[in-house]
């Protein structure tokens, strides 16, 4: 149904016009498209949330784009924020260092004050370098996965059937595929019984 609203929007949606980023006329479509290559891994292009460059540009541009868009029902830019607020939100859960310096960014703190509030509420000292770091980096690359993760989960239920594996170890079933497990030659699935996210764990 995610996909759907689009297809239906696209058949009666007025052209976006930006009046706040830029002073173009021009018409600027939302739209992203994604494939999968040989070893299942989203390959997206145009505005897609499963790339983390588009991702970094949303957050860096957050608060345009939500006043462009906020109570603007026919516009894309609502339903494409509206997306944006719910993967983020998934992506970040686990995160609360994260999501504390997202929340500051599009309040539009300075780096300085972001320093001294997660030594406050955290007990951490991060130099103003590795918090842009996170920002542009680490943080819209956590965004385009989660949105990667509800592509495939919604590209393998409804287009192609998928083939799924438990992990022996956190006992969560996830599609087998490249993503989330590593080959092994010896097992029958051609597969490791632990997912990636459990190994990575381990090794840490």
């Amino acid at each position: 149904m995610r996909k759907d609203q689009y297809v239906v929007k696209d058949s009666i949606r007025c052209p976006t016009v930006t009046r706040y980023l830029t002073h173009s006329k021009n018409w600027i479509p939302l739209d992203g498209t994604e494939i999968l290559d040989e070893n299942c891994r989203v390959i997206p292009s145009g505005v897609s949330l499963c790339d983390p460059k588009v991702c970094s540009a949303v957050l860096c541009n957050y608060s345009k784009l939500r006043e462009s868009g906020d109570g603007n029902f026919d516009s894309d830019t609502w339903y494409f924020m509206e997306d944006f607020d719910r993967i983020a939100t998934t992506a970040l859960a686990d995160f609360p260092i994260y999501e504390r310096i997202v929340e500051l960014k599009v309040d539009g703190v300075q780096n300085a004050m972001i320093q001294q509030t997660l030594q406050v509420e955290f007990g951490l000292s991060y130099s103003n370098e590795y918090i842009s770091s996170l920002w542009r980096e680490k943080i819209p690359t956590l965004i385009a996965s989660a949105a990667e993760d509800e592509y495939l989960d919604w590209y393998f239920l409804n287009v192609e059937r998928g083939k799924y594996k438990k992990c022996s170890r956190c006992g969560k079933t996830k599609l087998a595929i490249g993503k989330y497990f590593s080959k092994n030659s010896g097992s029958l699935d051609g597969w490791y019984s632990i997912c990636k996210e459990c190994r990575n764990k381990k090794k840490k």
